[in-house]
């Protein structure tokens, strides 16, 4: 949903009578070294930010607009992906692909007529499904159950934090000039105690008219997040589930993500999984909203201080459980180290086991590097 920035202009009057103005963000910016059998090293960059500015017109309405800058792939038009294989990076001589313009992406008006609803007109983006398993933490990119997903048009949400809260959007597209999305969500506190947190989270979305503009009308998804605290033992679990057709056909996604922790030692896991159409003209890539139709990854940390965090991580991809040899295992190490609150940085080293026929990593076997996250 980028399109040029002069329409930034638009809301410069309501900036002006604004009695407060607020400056939102977040920074995601990365280098790597991935060597090739000879160990010969190929430098990367990437950097992903995010800008908002609010204006704040009265104690109940607001006028936000969005800016946003992604790196690109060397000598392409897609947007390059923190921490990731060669493939999906920007060569670090690439001035052209590495510095892109801000551009704009979005502008809303939020009014609050009453307490714990919010009508919203403008921009409105949604997904489904995320993961927490961290190279796939972009919901442009991957989802269980959506990716992103934008329109121009009306919303509502409702709810707090004792109850819960949802989301209902009506729109025309960013996919096609023809088409009108709805989506609807709402997330279900059934648990709701200083030591124990459940919540069920249903959504869905249809998108009907003479062109879409993606493969599939309508999805069905269904997320939960359970969470006990028993003082220096703490654990929880987060699970999705989601369905879409494909050609007529339905795919079906699933997400398990388990993690505790108890005292210094943190132990996660990310097992997905995707039932996909089989056959000739079939492709799971085409299929899903991720690179692999299957993946698991564990990674045991321990908390050396209160700011210095060493992590050991495994991992198996399959892309596409019909295709021999495309799978690879991946294990490495990452040192996470938290400056300051909502802020932190990543030095991560790792070697991929891989067969020839995986598209990712066919020429890197050992990557190294670090990379940064800030909210504010």
């Amino acid at each position: 949903m980028r399109k040029i920035i002069l329409p930034i202009a638009l809301a410069a009057t309501s900036f002006a009578l604004a009695a407060d103005i607020e400056i939102h963000g977040n920074v995601d910016f990365d280098i790597g070294s991935y060597f090739d059998k000879d160990f010969d090293p190929t430098n990367a960059a990437n950097q992903d930010i995010d800008l908002s500015v609010t204006a704040n017109l009265d104690e109940n309405v607001s006028v936000t607009v969005f800016t946003n800058t992604k790196s690109n792939v060397t000598n392409s038009d897609q947007p390059a992906e923190i921490r990731h294989g060669l493939a999906r990076s920007t060569a670090i001589t690439s001035d052209k692909d590495r510095y892109t313009a801000f551009n704009f992406d979005g502008v809303e008006l939020r009014w609050k007529p009453f307490q714990d609803v919010s009508f919203i007109f403008g921009d409105l983006t949604y997904n489904a499904g995320t993961f927490n398993y961290y190279f796939w933490r972009d919901p442009s990119r991957y989802a269980v159950v959506s990716r992103d997903q934008s329109l121009r048009g009306f919303g509502v949400e409702v709810g707090n934090d004792k109850y819960g809260d949802g989301k209902f959007y009506i729109g025309a597209t960013d996919d096609s000039k023809s088409s009108i999305a709805v989506f609807g969500s709402y997330g279900l506190k059934l648990l709701n105690r200083p030591d124990e947190h459940l919540t069920i989270t249903p959504s869905v979305d249809w998108v009907f008219g003479s062109e879409i503009g993606r493969g599939y009308t309508y999805f069905f998804g269904t997320e939960l997040d359970y969470s006990k605290s028993l003082e220096v033992f703490n654990y929880s679990v987060y699970a999705v589930y989601g369905i879409h057709p494909y050609k007529g056909n339905a795919v079906h996604s699933f997400l398990v993500e388990p993690s505790l922790n108890y005292g210094l030692f943190n132990l996660g896991f990310n097992y997905f999984y995707a039932i996909v159409n089989k056959g000739e003209g079939y492709k799971a890539k085409d299929q899903i909203f991720t690179d692999d139709q299957m993946l698991f990854a564990v990674e045991p940390s321990f908390n050396i201080t209160k700011k210095f965090t060493l992590g050991v991580s495994f991992e198996y991809h399959d892309p596409d459980s019909e295709i021999k040899k495309d799978e690879f295992k991946f294990l490495g190490m990452n040192f996470y180290v938290y400056p300051t609150i909502n802020t932190n940085l990543v030095f991560w080293f790792g070697y991929n086991f891989s067969k020839d026929k995986n598209p990712v990593v066919q020429k890197t076997k050992f990557a190294l590097g670090m990379s940064a996250h800030a909210d504010f």
